[in-house]
């Protein structure tokens, strides 16, 4: 944990699924605390070693668009406020 902490994203490299490779950001609250995590998952044909760093700034670009969501409307600024479609990142909630 103090590893993931430290690099700020979660690498999980087939450990809980065979042959697939996830790695995972915070969504942080107002304060500053995770509250959630986006995964961005697929085989390491297509998230290689190389291509980790693009990957991670496309997730933490989206999970900086999703922590909008988490702050009360009257803390929301208008670019904030934004952000989702301003980014353009294809960000996709599971449900």
């Amino acid at each position: 944990m103090a590893k993931v902490r430290s690099d700020t994203y979660a690498l999980n490299d087939g450990e809980s699924a065979h042959g697939v490779r996830t790695l995972a950001v915070p969504v942080l609250d107002g304060a500053g605390h995770a509250r959630f995590a986006l995964a961005v998952r697929a085989t390491p044909s297509v998230i290689t070693d190389a291509r980790t760093d693009w990957f991670l700034a496309q997730a933490r670009s989206c999970a900086r668009a999703l922590e909008v969501l988490l702050l009360s409307p009257a803390e929301r600024r208008t670019p904030a406020a934004r952000a989702l479609s301003s980014l353009g990142c294809r960000c996709r909630v599971a449900r």
